[in-house]
């Protein structure tokens, strides 16, 4: 690795060396088998890199080690791996094979490579160089450590070239990279038929892909050229990719191929979901949104003992629409608990339904338990996917690692929370002392070549907003403040309308306060901004004079004690969870402190 590294990071479960290689070739082969690509066992004559791919990448964390498939020619030496990270600041590794390993690559024998230890925690570039031959598989390694929470993010048809999408969909790459998904998933029709130039397309593809933050477990779709996808995502439409505490398998699944259709297929995914000791939840990602091999299972009889044998949690698949409950739905019932995904378009394009809008869906995965923002519990039907344009970051300041101090507004526009977001903040490094942050948590810090590269976690209320500030030498000396609350829980509100026929709400019967500790030695100077369901609320501060209003400028004495009651005469919000939050402006930081609160509206 180039430069130095100091790391700060919280504790996370490690696995084993990953197996996705052995098995992607093994869905290779049986491609290849089938008559759907090159026959993989010819002797080469130009480098090819099997697995991992764009498409279909591999997870390693930090020292742990690399399988690498690759077709070499022969009398070419022995080859030569690195991982490269062009993200600012540049990371270039050079990868050590593993003595046991150098043996014949021609023959696509899996090689194994160690890792360095110190390698920060990115997505990477894997370059074969074997005598003056050079090849580069784009961002398919993935070096971090998976805990056993693992988000993946679901992007469904894009349809690029159509009249409605000219062109992919940036603010879809920054809003995910947001979410910090450990995983994509991508269920193809990528391109339209009807795209001008479609190498141009596919080359455009890839710099688009390029702009996410974790890899990607892309699958074929009918739109999409085999030819285009085996040169740019993966030699083989077919294969395994373990994600940490999960599996996940790419299908080949096409309205015009379905899979009910390809007995050598059905055969290789019986074989890879049933692997002696690996008992993880799996997640199928296919193209075709009919569920043709759970009808074909379901027509042998075999469906529950399927979806039991390889723990079957989440089915992908592609399509224009959300899921709206109703097609398929005995299948899908009958395949409870296991989850049918089906996310509304990606890009811009109204194909068959869309809005127009890009969205995307995010799963959080635990054990055999999903959770899904936005919903209460797990239902048949799955909430809304999320549209682009509702969660966005603002950096203050150049985030190119030339200033000391860097400092970002995150808003977050949903009805409902975001937990575990991220974002990478670069600071200039004044001396060999690890950074600072203010208002958010500082989970990771890489010091490289002078500079600080920082990853930060979040959390946002609903419909609420975060002020964080990330720095390299002295932190700032702020005031330490508590802030605690006390709620009814639970908010019964009744409609009321003035004369001139405007609607607002108030409760029957509430309390609302909110207590400001001073718990350091020098006075806080703050104004106070208290928000429910996007609302400013006003307050008064007790025992003090004045009406009620939306922001005091206040000072607390150290050891002093303001209380705050909130003003719900006459409110504007909208029924369910809820969470009320106070802003305390002044700071350096500005992260609200919250309290959760059921809302109910009379009817």
């Amino acid at each position: 690795m180039d430069g130095r590294r100091r790391k700060l990071s919280r504790s996370a479960n490690t696995r084993p060396p990953l197996r996705a290689a052995v098995l992607t070739l093994l869905g290779f082969l049986a491609a290849a088998s089938a008559g759907g690509l090159a026959d993989a066992q010819q002797p080469p004559s130009e480098l090819a890199i099997l697995t991992p791919t764009l498409g279909q990448p591999a997870f390693v964390p930090p020292g742990g080690t690399l399988s690498v498939v690759a077709l070499i020619p022969p009398d070419t030496g022995t080859p030569t791996f690195e991982l490269v990270s062009e993200r600012a600041p540049a990371v270039r590794a050079t990868l050590t094979l593993l003595p046991q390993t150098n043996q014949e690559t021609s023959s696509a024998t899996p090689l194994t490579a160690q890792v360095p230890t110190d390698l920060p925690e990115r997505t990477y570039d894997l370059v074969l160089r074997a005598a003056d031959q050079r090849l580069v598989s784009r961002r398919c390694v993935a070096v971090r450590r998976l805990s056993p929470r693992v988000r993946l993010v679901h992007l469904s048809n894009m349809n690029i070239g159509d009249l409605g999408a000219p062109d992919f969909e940036y603010r879809l790459a920054a809003e995910v990279n947001l979410l910090a998904p450990a995983l994509i998933v991508a269920t193809g029709d990528f391109l339209d038929l009807t795209h001008d130039d479609t190498p141009a397309g596919w080359r455009r593809l890839v710099d688009f892909l390029r702009a996410f933050d974790a890899p990607l477990l892309i699958a074929c779709g009918d739109h999409d050229d085999l030819t285009q996808y085996a040169r740019h995502i993966a030699p083989s439409p077919v294969g395994v990719v373990d994600v940490g505490p999960l599996r996940g398998v790419v299908l080949l699944d096409l309205p015009t191929r379905p899979i009910s259709s390809d007995p050598d297929q059905i055969r290789w995914l019986e074989r890879a979901l049933a692997i002696p000791g690996d008992d993880r939840p799996t997640f199928i990602v296919s193209h075709d949104e009919h569920p043709n091999l759970l009808r074909q299972w379901q027509r042998q009889g075999t469906l529950t003992a399927q979806l039991s044998a390889g723990r079957i949690a989440a089915w992908f698949v592609g399509g224009h629409q959300d899921w709206a409950g109703t097609e398929y739905r005995d299948l899908i019932d009958a395949a409870s608990p296991m989850l049918y995904v089906r996310t509304h378009q990606s890009s811009a394009a109204t194909r068959e339904g869309a809005t127009g809008i890009a969205h995307y869906r995010v799963i959080d995965f635990e054990g055999d338990r999903a959770h899904i923002p936005g919903a209460a519990a797990l239902a048949p039907v799955l909430p809304p996917a999320l549209p682009v344009g509702r969660l966005s970051l603002k950096r203050h300041e150049s985030n190119d690692g030339t200033r000391h101090q860097v400092a970002f507004t995150a808003v977050n526009n949903h009805a409902f929370r975001l937990d575990d977001l991220r974002t990478h903040v670069l600071v200039a490094a004044r001396d060999a002392d690890p950074p600072w942050c203010r208002g958010a948590e500082l989970e990771a810090a890489d010091l490289i070549d002078g500079v600080w590269s920082c990853r930060v976690r979040f959390g946002l209320p609903d419909k609420g907003a975060l002020h964080a500030v990330v720095g390299s030498g002295p932190p700032p000396t702020d005031p330490e403040l508590d802030v605690s609350f006390d709620v009814t829980p639970r908010l019964e509100l009744a409609r009321r309308q003035t004369p001139d026929g405007v609607t607002y709400l108030t409760p029957t019967d509430a309390i609302a306060l909110v207590h400001l500790a001073n718990r350091g030695t020098q006075a806080a100077r703050v104004t106070p901004l208290i928000r429910l369901d996007g609302q400013t609320l006003a307050y008064v501060v007790l025992d003090e004079p004045g009406p009620p209003a939306t922001a005091y400028q206040l000072r607390i004495a150290p050891g002093g004690l303001l209380t705050l009651q909130v003003d719900l005469s006459a409110i504007r919000v909208t029924a369910g969870r809820r969470e009320l939050q106070v802003y305390l402006k002044g700071l350096t930081a500005c992260a609200p402190a919250t309290c959760p609160l059921e809302i109910r509206i009379a009817p």
